[in-house]
């Protein structure tokens, strides 16, 4: 035990053994004295000085993963029952799970593949469970997964989890995560959708089933050429896990079976059932998607050319009520183009320069395209509208209603967003030295407002909506559609998403700002798709919309 044990965190949680570390920090086994039970509690070690930009990325990392771990509601993912702060730094104080790990199993041979196939199987429950709350984990590794009394089986350590709609809390040019578990995507660049979280799986139900790992090689630069342009030998004793794990490990994360799909195959090899038919790797019917419903007194996004703009007294550009989008080409959404990774020379080298700064251990800090808002240029996923441009004046205070609406002036962004009161700022990031700035709102979890603002815009308005389009569509099927505007004769684009992940639909609403001495902001609101917060959320961007100042 070390100095620290006996210690008392948070005023009830009496530290009482150490049970691990790494690089985000060391887990205790712990006594909760008010309820009398033992607890799982997560010491956090950030580097550098605390007013270090690397600090802060590591300080909201840490927060993040309580976040994420909190809203995924599923046995198969760990429980979190409370942060506290102690010594100006998040402690995650979750459930403690008797047992050891996979790694810990896997240490002393391999596993039949149908104990591979019931682990797995609970494991892709906690994931499933996970996209359904817009949370991609990005670090399924056997060191993650928890074998229980009982037969129990958890997947935990959500500290680098995506949260769809959040910006990534680490630079560009960083790595977070085991190498050899890193989907190909993530290697070069593209970001991590719900496939990437398939692609690690796979290689961990490979480990488990042959006892090494597919992609692990004596050095850095073998491994990383390994994930992107070796493919890994056939697996000689996974029986009827085979063809999954070969499935779950094609490069091109479009061709990968979805996490219904390989629910269906580990729950028939786990049972000793008939593989389920189909074709696990057939790529999602883009048809299928619903529609994008609009809303009364909301902005119609993707009007036909011919079709007239109606100018509401206090709503902005709102398109006639009685025309109907959905016989227009544009709001159908095209397939989706299926990427092929390409291994060039750069990017093995690039990733190694990156490396050489961060690699500690196992782990490296994560490139993640959603810092810079995805890859230039529209997706095939999106359709741009062909509207020609209208023009949208903020007002001069928030928009009447029954909610009361309040000024919350951010200084350094040079802008005043009016929100309903409610709304609560819980997060922030960026200087002048760390861009963009970014300012998130939210009330209840469900509808988020954020405001990102950068000194130097980095491409033309449309470009970067269409850039935040390619990023939905790394989560699944998605649909965009683009209106030029103006706002207070500003270049200006409007965007209107929807994107759907394992099921679920959220919608994404933005207004992109291109000022003339080349400031660029970005208002942005997400919402739940066809609910009753739907509503409230469209009501929110607009009344946002028509407050904002910006150089007031």
């Amino acid at each position: 035990m070390s100095e620290d044990g006996g210690r008392l965190i948070g005023g009830r949680y009496r530290l009482t053994e150490r049970i691990g570390s790494g690089g985000m920090g060391t887990v205790w086994k712990a006594r909760d004295e008010l309820v009398e039970r033992d607890v799982a509690v997560k010491e956090p070690r950030l580097p550098g000085d605390p007013r270090d930009a690397a600090h802060q990325r590591a300080y909201h990392r840490l927060q993040r993963e309580a976040r994420a771990a909190a809203r995924v509601d599923h046995p198969g993912a760990v429980a979190i029952h409370d942060v506290v702060v102690e010594d100006g730094l998040p402690w995650i104080v979750m459930e403690l799970i008797r047992g050891e790990s996979l790694h810990e199993v896997l240490q002393r041979g391999a596993l039949p593949p149908t104990e591979s196939a019931r682990i797995g199987l609970a494991v892709v429950g906690a994931l499933k469970a996970a996209h359904a709350k817009g949370i991609v984990h990005r670090d399924v590794k056997p060191a993650n997964v928890l074998l229980g009394q009982h037969g129990r089986v958890v997947l935990t350590d959500f500290g680098i989890a995506h949260i769809q709609g959040e910006e990534s809390l680490t630079m560009s040019g960083e790595f977070v995560g085991s190498l050899e578990f890193i989907a190909p995507e993530r290697m070069s660049g593209r970001g991590a959708g719900p496939a990437a979280d398939m692609w690690s799986l796979g290689v961990c139900l490979y480990a488990a089933v042959e006892g090494w790992s597919p992609f692990r090689r004596t050095t850095l630069e073998s491994t990383l050429a390994a994930i992107l342009s070796a493919e890994p030998p056939e697996p000689q004793h996974a029986g009827p896990l085979g063809p999954l794990i070969v499935r779950l490990l094609t490069k091109d994360p479009d061709q990968r079976p979805d996490a219904d799909e390989v629910a269906a195959a580990l729950e028939a090899v786990a049972e000793g059932w008939p593989a389920p038919r189909g074709d696990l790797t057939a790529p999602q019917d883009a048809s299928l998607l619903q529609e994008f419903a609009d809303d009364s007194g909301t902005v119609r996004f993707g009007r036909r050319p011919d079709e007239p703009v109606v100018v509401g007294p206090a709503s902005g550009p709102v398109s006639a009520p009685e025309a109907d989008n959905s016989a227009h080409p544009d709001a159908v959404p095209p397939k989706r183009r299926r990427r092929t990774p390409r291994l060039v020379a750069g990017t093995v080298a690039g990733a190694l320069l990156i490396a050489g700064g961060v690699w500690l251990g196992t782990s490296l800090t994560d490139v993640d395209s959603d810092a810079a808002g995805g890859t230039a240029g529209g997706g095939a996923a999106s359709g741009s509208s062909k509207s020609s441009p209208a023009t949208t004046t903020p007002g001069p205070k928030a928009p009447s209603g029954t909610e009361v609406w309040t000024a919350r002036p951010e200084k350094d962004m040079r802008a005043v967003l009016h929100l309903p009161r409610q709304y609560v700022r819980f997060h922030e990031q960026g200087d002048a030295d760390d861009q963009p700035r970014m300012a998130i709102f939210d009330n209840d979890e469900v509808i988020q407002v954020r405001l990102t603002q950068w000194d130097k815009a980095p491409s033309s308005s449309m470009v970067r909506a269409k850039e935040q389009g390619d990023t939905w569509a790394g989560y699944g099927e998605s649909k965009s559609l683009y209106t030029p505007t103006t706002f207070d004769g500003y270049e200006a684009t409007l965007a209107d998403t929807t994107y759907d992940t394992e099921g679920t639909l959220t919608r994404v609403m933005e207004l992109v700002i291109l000022t003339r001495d080349s400031r660029m902001y970005e208002l942005r609101v997400d919402m739940p798709k066809g609910t009753a917060d739907e509503k409230r959320g469209t009501a929110v961007f607009k009344g946002a919309r028509e407050g904002l100042e910006i150089d007031p």
